[in-house]
């Protein structure tokens, strides 16, 4: 978090640590046409977790637990944080590898919804590439496990 969010108004990320244990009982119990990236959930707010966090601290968590941004409903906050996705590489897969190193070596921003990207170029023009330590070249694919 790059600000306090400690203030449930200012909305924040929230999880269902439930849904993630029981999904498969819980499936059958919605209508075959529901939206499976925003489900009614009504039905779950008792088992909504509220993660609370402070500047400087750290989630962590894996991207398949249900999970969102509460609306930020403060009247004067604004609500700042930082993403950060990483995924190990898949050794089988050389184009998606090859994309990678590439991106790495030469700073290039991935392209997407979910990626605003560096419009001013400054990871490009600004700054070296990043030296890796042994486990960031496997993370990244540029050696095997």
């Amino acid at each position: 978090a790059l600000a306090d969010q400690t203030d449930e108004n200012m909305g924040g990320f929230q999880c269902i640590p439930w849904l993630y244990r029981n999904y498969d009982t819980w499936k059958l119990t919605q209508p075959e046409d529901r939206d499976r990236f925003q489900p009614d959930i009504s039905n779950l707010q008792d088992k909504i977790v509220k993660v609370k966090m402070e500047a400087g601290d750290l989630l962590i968590f894996n991207s398949t637990e249900p999970h969102g941004i509460r609306p930020n409903k403060s009247k004067d906050k604004v609500r700042i944080a930082q993403y950060i996705s990483m995924m190990p590489a898949e050794e089988d897969n050389d184009t998606l590898r090859n994309w990678r190193i590439n991106s790495w070596k030469n700073r290039i921003a991935p392209e997407g919804y979910a990626f605003p990207g560096d419009p001013r170029n400054w990871e490009r023009t600004r700054y070296q590439t990043a030296k890796l330590t042994p486990l960031g070249e496997k993370l990244l694919g540029l050696k095997d496990w």
